[in-house]
């Protein structure tokens, strides 16, 4: 990992994420278990769909849905891969983290979801805290089986698309 961090896509989204008191360690810094979560709250926030009676009583909806909404539906996800690289520690922050991300790669039925974690006071990403991928790999709910993305969702999220980012070898 070079000392600059990658250029941010245009297409990012930077999404607000708290973080808790019970996600630090016995050492004053969050968990590296914490940290996957932190990072599931963001994909969850961009990417995954409330049920319509949920948005019908206020359930913010996702900027770069997914034809998925949860359970019931015919469409599901399951983490094929995660990567996290740690520049630094990240203490308690009652202002929460920034979490930016951005689609690294758009597959037939799957995707990479690139983050960066920042914080309030460091808008331009200068020195995160940690950066990471996800590849999502969407499924048959029943089966298992991939489902391929279709073309309106693939064009959807094209606007979220940007270079992937660069990990140590």
């Amino acid at each position: 990992m070079s000392g600059m961090p990658d250029a941010t896509p245009a297409g990012a989204l930077d999404l607000p994420i708290a973080v808790r008191w019970t996600d630090l360690d016995a050492y004053g810094h969050v968990n590296n278990a914490a940290m996957i979560r932190l990072l599931e709250e963001a994909r969850i926030a961009a990417f995954w769909q409330a049920p319509e009676d949920q948005v019908a009583l206020g359930a913010v909806e996702p900027p770069a849905a997914l034809p998925i909404s949860g359970v019931g539906a015919e469409v599901s996800t399951v983490i094929a891969s995660q990567r996290i690289e740690y520049a630094r520690s990240l203490g308690h922050r009652r202002d929460g983290v920034v979490v930016r991300l951005w689609l690294s790669r758009l597959g037939g039925a799957s995707l990479s979801v690139d983050y960066l974690v920042l914080t309030r006071d460091d808008p331009e990403g200068t020195a995160p805290y940690a950066r990471a991928r996800t590849v999502v790999v969407m499924v048959d709910a029943a089966t298992g089986a991939p489902v391929r993305l279709d073309a309106g969702t693939k064009q959807r999220l094209a606007a979220h698309t940007g270079e992937p980012l660069t990990f140590r070898d």
